[in-house]
This record gives structure tokens, sequence and C-alpha cells, in this order.
């Protein structure tokens, strides 16, 4: 047998490196780049083995990590396990009826013989409001508030699931704010009450008009195929100003599995989710029904990852609970929620990103932590 020349070696050693890139993009990422890396690797691998079409962009990459990222994860790590799921729970009872000190709903009450609102306990404080300015119409309100983290003072647009007399609303703050994702946390019915008005055309190329806004389906499939729980739409928008038609595409995900009040399995879905939506520049809706409790739980999550992979400090997660609840009351209705935010940080630190692993008397509280979450929510 002929030996290979060099070249023919360089060749060769080329053309296999091109082919494990493709069949195994994750080997490319860099481990100590972003707390958040390894989830959105994975969707890279799926969205790539999916064929998707050109209107589901690979999600961008995630911006490097702070110096001192991993350090104030393992001390978020180490005050979650020390507290324990009875040291959290009383946490969060204590603050359970906290409201800004100086709230006011005046916006809100004007608007509830209007029927704009969903609930009479869930009020929407003036402060933060998202204020909809639409040509011809009468009135500005929408149960909306931003909330904001370290990328972005409009980071989130924490809303609650439209009526059948606010889904125009719902639709121009779509627009106006240029939001191109919705993250919908609960389904239109549950256990036979309806939670949320059908906003959107369920079906691929289904068309809905809402209003004077036109609304088509494109296309519909799971998030991931490994993800069935969270139904992906691409929804074309078209809407008409100064006489002039305009269109943009949102994409719209539906967590379907996530009961009111209660938590989800504790599975990396809240991370693969988010790390669809990450990238975009533009404000993220976000709502359930009432648009503070499942709504509350995953901003809650984004919110602290933000802080981490910036090396902020925020082991204090009281502390949290108020800033969040500061822009948007009530977020985080139970304390169920309340673990869930902490289980599935610790889940995604310790099984997946492997992150937070220091030594045996830590692995040995994660695993009484783990043991007791089970047990508080079976």
């Amino acid at each position: 047998m002929k030996k290979k020349s060099a070249t023919q070696r360089r060749r060769s050693g080329n053309t296999q490196q091109s082919k494990d890139t493709a069949q195994s993009p994750s080997r490319k990422k860099d481990k100590q780049a972003s707390i958040q890396q390894d989830v959105d690797s994975q969707c890279h691998t799926s969205t790539a083995s999916n064929a998707q079409p050109p209107t589901l962009p690979t999600p961008p990459p995630v911006a490097k990590c702070s110096s001192n990222a991993r350090q104030e994860v393992e001390k978020w790590a180490k005050r979650a396990l020390e507290k324990g799921i009875n040291g959290l729970r009383e946490e969060f009872l204590e603050l359970k009826k906290y409201t800004p000190p100086d709230m006011s709903v005046t916006v809100f009450t004007a608007n509830w013989e209007a029927g704009r609102n969903r609930y009479k306990d869930v009020p929407c404080q003036d402060k933060c409001r998202v204020v909809v300015k639409w040509p011809g119409v009468a009135h500005d309100y929408i149960h909306a508030n931003y909330v904001a983290t370290p990328i972005s003072d409009k980071r989130f647009i924490c809303t609650q699931g439209p009526l059948e007399a606010t889904v125009a609303d719902f639709w121009h703050m779509t627009v106006q704010e240029e939001a191109d994702s919705i993250i919908m946390l609960c389904n239109i019915m549950e256990k036979g009450m309806l939670k949320c008005f059908q906003y959107w055309p369920a079906e691929e190329n289904q068309t809905k008009v809402y209003g004077d806004v036109e609304v088509t389906n494109t296309l519909v499939r799971q998030l991931t195929p490994e993800e069935a729980t969270v139904r992906l739409s691409v929804l074309l928008i078209k809407w008409k100003l100064d006489g002039k038609t305009n269109q943009r595409e949102v994409r719209h995900y539906q967590w379907i599995d996530w009961p009111d009040r209660g938590v989800p399995p504790c599975r990396l879905t809240s991370m693969v989710l988010l790390s669809h939506v990450r990238g975009t520049k533009k404000p993220i809706i976000v709502h359930c029904s009432a648009g503070i409790g499942r709504t509350g739980t995953i901003v809650a999550i984004e919110f602290i990852l933000e802080r981490l992979q910036q090396g902020i400090p925020c082991e204090a997660m009281d502390e949290i609970l108020k800033e969040l609840r500061n822009q948007r009351p009530f977020s985080i209705q139970t304390d169920l929620q309340y673990l869930y935010v902490h289980r599935v940080m610790l889940y995604y630190f310790f099984e997946k990103y492997k992150v937070a692993v220091a030594s045996d008397d830590i692995q040995a509280k994660y695993k009484k932590f783990v043991e007791d979450y089970d047990k508080a929510v079976a």
C-alpha cells in the first residue's frame, strides 16, 4: 500500500474534521463560554437535524460569561442547598403578600367596568405599565407590565391571557413593541374553565382577523424532537397604518402541560424554551392566565441566569422576588413555583452543566434537596 503524501493527509484530516463538525456541532462549543451554552448547543443540534425552513433561524450564540460567573453560580447554589426546601418555603411565605410599597392601580380600576381585566384580585400597577397607543383607539390600557433584566429595561412584557374584549389590544401591543416572540404558559381551557381567549389561529395555514390585525399561522410543530410539551407556531401578522399594509413574523411558543398554580415535571423544558427566545433584542411577551404565577416563574429563571451570566450577585432570592414584584406585582404565586425555580436551576447546574459540583458534602445536600422537593410536589 502506498503511503499518503503530506498533502493527502492534510486533505483527509480536513475532510474528517468537516464530517465530525457536521455530525456534532456541540463539539465546537467552549465549555466555559456560558452557563447557558450547553442547552443552547442542544437546541442548535435539534434545529439543524430537523432541517427547519428559513423562517426559523438558528438561535444566536450566547454572550460569554463574566470572569466571576462560576463563583456566583456556586454561591447561589450553596445558599439554595443550605436553605433547603423548608427554608425556601418559609422565605416565600414571608413574602407571599409582598407588593411594591408605592403601588398604584388607578388605570386598572378605571378599566374594570369596561371588561379589560381578567381577575379582580390581580391588579396591574400603573408603574411599568405598557401604554398602547394605536390610531383610532379611545384607550391606551392593557393589563401588562414591563420587567427589566440586566440585558434590557424592557426585556419582558408580562401580561394576562387575552380576553375576547382585549385581543385586538394584545396584537396592537405586539406590533407597537415590535415583539417577535410570545411565550404562552397555559391552555385555552383548564379543568373545564376558560383561561385564555383563542387569540391566534391554532391550525397551520389558517387565518383569523382580530380587529384590524390579520394573523396567519404558517407553521406548527413541536419545539424540538425531544420537547413535545411546547408547541411552536410561526405567525404572520398584517396590519394597516396610514393606508399602508405592514407585516411581521412572530413566533408563538405554547407550553401545554404546566398546571395552573402548580409546577411542571423537572426537565430542562424551561431552559430549552428560553434558549429559543434569548437572542431577540425586542421585548419578549409572556403570559399565562393571570400573567403572574407561571409567567413570573419563567421570567424569574431567565432573570437569575442573566445576572449569573454577568457575574452579578443574586443569591439573596428574597430580594430577587421583590425586584420582580416591584415591576409585576404578585409574580410567582405559590411556594411550589418558588421551589421549582430553584429545583430546575440546580438540576441544570449540577446534572447538565456540572458547574456547581464541588464536594461530596455539596452532592449530599443536593441529593437531599431533590428528595425533599419530590415529596413537596407529589
